[in-house]
């Protein structure tokens, strides 16, 4: 059948020509119109449910709310994981679902089961997050120079609403102050002079801005809707409402305040250490950074005649994703023309022919092109990932034509000297034919080298995936191209094969003639250095570091912060005002915003005491960007108390996917008591902190919140009348406000709420005297009718598939998985666990480890595979074998490589490692088939001449092949430390390394295991 494929694309050679160039317009076509992110999707299938009980401790929050909620999604299909945390005033549920699982139809499960649940009264209904993609942001800036509750007016009912409409955006999550109530502040002592106590004040507001419909009026003719009209002018006609008070009738503005204010702030922003907003836009699932940054970036851009008028400066970005996808495209680009060049080069230095040259190197635009059309067309998402794969092809989709375009050319040379030369295509054909066999076996098994990549599950899976797709789409491709476009080429532009030989070929002809000759009298001196080289690097492997990830270079860096639990927003700002300029003063950092707290529609979970600084760079080499990310530690470990941690935020956000937080290694651990769990944790994070490698230890679920515990006295609010429920209804109003209704403003909605003023609700002794009125109308200090001290609390509560946990992350700089497993052995060694209580160690050292035993497993596998094929290759169990020597010399290059790249083994190394052997077996099989081709073909006898010869007419095709796969990835694998190549780039040092020593041994060394092993029937045999 491929005999018949190769005959007919030279017999339709110009058809065959204009589809491919057809082909190649319409895939280039379709890809400028596709877009690109980031990472595929690596998080799991999940559904985030956030619920609100406002002035509800963290232990009330999980006993109301998340115990109920976790009850009612129990046994949910697809359920993997269920995680919670409980915070004061809201909880949130994590679910998680496997990978087939239909996250739309996910949703919907979840849906029902939380229409039936009946939570406690003044807790708002469950909402699930809107659907975000892994990476999750797209864009953040920030907004400056403006009143903050003006700004934030704009922002809440015009920037966020057109944002919101731009494609891919699913949610802007805004941090900072300033949303704007109409606030009615009553004065306790102008109260208790009229004798009216807070919650009858309460009560009469309750009733007096009540709306409700009023219907209509039907005349004979018409029909009237009744309105009663409340906004207009609506501070003054509310300082005028009548209250009934133990001294008479009073209007409310004698005793309150009615004004527009700020309400009680979650969250505060500063950028540049200036007071303002900070928005962080979020993307849909399924959603391209690139395009939808494009997009938002385009809406921003519409506004800024408006903002400048208004004296609004607009930071643009604080964090841009997508600046990362355009360094590392450009990267790649700049790495796929200096590697196009090389092999070009190589190819005319050792053919010695444009025209062969430019025949052979077709086949890179014809194969990528190709196999991106395809992925785009199955429904691949282009990513950097792909790209990557793609991109480390691009030595190998050359190999397959070269092998062809070299022996066509050589065949029509050897066909000119005949007294008789026959049809060009006749031998065109045959010359194809002749490799074809080679060419076909080593493509798929290049090709099935690298399936253990799509087996992998998990985050690694979801990552490594894409890439293993688009390596093997590649090399398909160029099997295709090598069996149809190559012929066609080389039968419309090698017509006579006529050219000068080329003087690199015959150099090192000659040298390799005097060389093997040398090899083949002392065999053994050869092989000795051989296998000590091999015994050397296997050595060598247990002092590899390991990671899951290499450190990435986005060129922005994200800090985290710690305070004392309990610092306040103001004290958490001003702190930052200090690191801010700590910060600038490096001169790689251009910009510095900080975040404190949470937003209010936002997945996280983080109290005043906490804050984010995004540290945006300049452009910087991964060296440059290394040291800056050091000389922040340096600043932040200046400031005492100060708990941190910075990283890059795609590293961090692959963390938090793994485990739930941003470190490489998490100890969970479980239990019934809290008290007990944190001994526990305290226990670990002291066993931990003295270990080598060890940059910082958390506890995360903090139990020293600082809280004033209000006692009902039982007695007394019996003896007064007074429910409990009524005095939290007060504390409730007076320190984080009472709705009582909104106001409107054209289509704008603001609350009108009851609450204390600033400077009352900063004085814990105010408290104190809070009036309370009883039944009877008498007044009675709060401090009457409840006890109040200062105790502490906690600030979370932790839950893992429906238990308490309490948990440990520890952030390293060394070999994570060397440092996880000393972890392990000293935690079990030297705590011992009460009964009910059990660690568990998660996080990317663990996933690692699970991902290289799952990748060696499937690479044995997958190797099985391998040598079928080069079985059915060779057609020779003996010559099969003789294959596998080249898996040692390969491993030996390649760990050398490693060890240049500085010793430390990503996923992406393993991958690395575990390709190799599809890609070295590929100039084996070549010099063995040709070997087979001269004694069984043209009749000559085994011996030392014939696998001289034969290594000598392979030569050029062997080096061919082997330089232009190797200087192909060269670029990536000297630069790996740059934006775009942190990952492929170790993976394609280790490729370069392997490849080199293994083509070493090829040439060098088996021609003399052949000769010493290897059998040829002495009879010819057809094909």
């Amino acid at each position: 059948m491929l005999a018949a494929l190769i005959a007919a694309a030279i017999r339709r050679c110009g058809a065959v020509v204009a589809a491919a160039l057809v082909l190649c317009l319409y895939a280039g076509w379709q890809l400028a119109h596709t877009g690109l992110d980031i990472f595929p999707e690596f998080a799991p299938k999940q559904v985030v449910i956030h619920t609100e009980a406002p002035g509800l401790t963290a232990e009330q929050v999980e006993r109301r709310l998340t115990q109920p909620i976790e009850a009612a999604l129990g046994g949910l299909l697809g359920l993997t994981a269920l995680r919670s945390e409980s915070i004061a005033g809201l909880s949130v549920v994590t679910v998680q679902f496997d990978d087939q699982t239909d996250l739309y139809r996910a949703r919907q499960q979840v849906s029902e089961r939380l229409a039936s649940l009946a939570l406690p009264p003044g807790a708002s209904p469950p909402v699930q997050v809107p659907l975000a993609s892994s990476s999750a942001t797209i864009l953040t800036f920030g907004l400056t120079g403006a009143d903050l509750m003006r700004l934030r007016d704009w922002v809440d009912w015009t920037l966020v609403p057109r944002l919101r409409a731009v494609p891919g955006v699913a949610d802007v999550n805004v941090f900072g102050e300033g949303r704007r109530q109409l606030q009615i502040q009553p004065d306790p002592e102008r109260l208790i002079r009229f004798g009216l106590g807070l919650n009858a004040l309460l009560s009469q507001l309750e009733q007096a801005l009540s709306r409700h419909g009023l219907g209509f009026i039907e005349t004979p003719n018409q029909r009237l809707e009744l309105l009663l009209e409340l906004d207009r002018d609506l501070p003054k006609r509310l300082g005028r409402l009548a209250l009934v008070s133990a001294s008479g009738v009073l209007t409310l503005d004698q005793v309150a305040r009615i004004h527009w204010a700020p309400a009680p702030a979650i969250s505060a922003a500063q950028i540049q250490g200036e007071r303002g907003l900070q928005l962080m836009v979020i993307g849909q699932y399924g959603a391209d950074t690139l395009t939808v940054s494009r997009a938002v970036e385009a809406a921003l851009a519409e506004f800024a005649p408006l903002l400048a008028k208004q004296g609004i400066r607009l930071h643009l970005p604080l964090f841009r994703p997508a600046d990362y996808i355009e360094r590392a495209l450009s990267n790649l680009g700049a790495h796929l023309l200096v590697g196009a060049g090389l092999v070009v080069a190589v190819l005319y230095a050792f053919l010695f022919d444009c025209k062969s040259a430019l025949v052979s190197a077709l086949a890179i635009p014809l194969s990528l092109l190709t196999a991106a059309w395809v992925l785009v067309a199955f429904g691949v998402k282009l990513n950097l990932m792909v790209l990557g794969g793609l991109a480390i092809a691009l030595g190998e989709v050359a190999d397959d034509a070269i092998i062809d375009v070299e022996n066509i050319f050589r065949r029509l040379k050897e066909n000119q000297t005949l007294p008789r030369p026959r049809p060009r295509a006749q031998v065109v054909l045959e010359a194809s034919l002749e490799v074809r066999s080679s060419v076909v076996y080593a493509s798929f098994i290049v090709a099935l080298a690298f399936l253990p990549l799509l087996t992998l599950e998990g985050v690694a899976g979801r990552l490594f995936a894409p890439l293993g797709w688009a390596y093997i789409a590649a090399i398909l491709a160029s099997l295709g191209v090598a069996l149809t476009v190559t012929p066609a080429l080389g039968f419309l532009l090698l017509a006579k094969g006529q050219s000068a030989p080329s003087p690199l070929a015959c150099w090192l002809q000659a040298r390799y003639a005097a060389g093997s000759a040398w090899i083949l009298r002392h065999p053994s001196v050869s092989l000795a250095v051989a296998w000590l080289a091999c015994l050397a690097a296997l050595a060598s492997l247990p002092q590899f570091r390991g990671r899951f990830l290499p450190n990435l270079r986005e060129g922005h860096f994200i800090v985290h912060t710690t305070s004392l639990p309990g610092t306040s927003l103001e004290a958490s700002l001003h702190l930052g005002k200090q690191l801010t300029q700590a910060f600038l003063d490096l001169p790689q950092v251009i910009s510095v915003a900080q975040w404190a707290g949470r937003a209010e529609r936002g997945a996280d979970t983080y109290g005043s005491h906490y804050s984010e600084y995004e540290v945006r760079l300049k452009p910087l080499s991964g060296k440059e960007q290394q040291q800056t990310l050091n000389a922040l530690k340096q600043i932040l470990n200046r400031f005492p108390g100060l708990t941190f941690e910075a990283n890059t935020f795609l590293v961090e956000r692959v963390d938090e996917t793994l485990s739930g937080y941003p470190a490489p290694i998490v100890i969970h651990l479980y239990g019934p008591d809290l008290a007990e769990l944190d001994r526990l944790a305290q226990r670990v994070a002291e066993l931990i902190r003295p270990l080598p490698g060890v940059d910082a230890v958390r506890i995360r679920a903090q139990s020293s919140w600082p809280q004033l515990r209000i006692e009902p006295r039982v007695e007394a609010l019996t003896l007064w009348g007074v429910s409990p429920a009524a005095l939290g209804k007060v504390l409730a109003a007076c320190y984080q406000g009472w709705p009582l209704g909104e106001t409107y403003q054209g289509n704008r909605s603001f609350p009108i709420a009851l609450i204390l003023p600033p400077k009352r609700r900063a004085t814990p002794a105010a408290l104190d005297e809070l009036p309370i009125q009883t039944p009877s109308g008498t007044l009675l200090p709060l401090k009457q009718l409840a006890a109040i001290r200062q105790t502490e609390g906690r600030y979370n509560v932790l839950h893992r598939s429906a238990q308490r946990v309490q948990t440990v992350t520890v952030s390293a700089s060394g070999d994570t998985d060397r440092l996880l497993s000393r972890i392990k052995r000293e935690v079990q060694r030297q705590i011992d666990f009460p009964p009910g209580y059990y660690p568990e160690f998660t996080g990317a050292a663990v996933e690692q480890g699970q991902a290289r035993r799952a990748l060696i497993a499937n690479a044995l596998l997958a190797g099985g595979g391998g040598l079928i094929l080069i079985y059915l290759a060779l057609g020779s169990l003996r010559h099969t074998l003789l294959t596998l020597v080249n898996l040692p010399f390969a491993l030996a290059g390649g760990v050398a490589a490693a060890w240049l790249q500085g010793g430390v083994l990503s996923l992406g190394s393993l991958v690395g490692f575990v390709t190799l052997f599809g890609i070295t077996v590929r100039n084996a099989i070549m010099l063995i088939t040709h070997y087979r081709h001269l004694v069984e073909h043209q009749g000559l006898p085994w011996n030392q001449t014939t696998a001289v010869q034969g290594a000598l007419d392979r030569l050029p095709a062997v080096l061919m092949t082997a330089l232009v796969t190797a200087l192909a990835m060269l670029p990536i694998a000297l630069a790996s430390d740059n934006p775009g190549r942190e990952i492929m780039g170790p993976m394609a040092g280790i490729v370069v390394g392997g490849l080199m020593s293994s083509t070493c041994l090829t040439l060098l060394l088996l021609p003399q295991l052949m000769l010493r092993f290897g059998r040829f029937p002495s009879q010819k045999r057809n094909c």
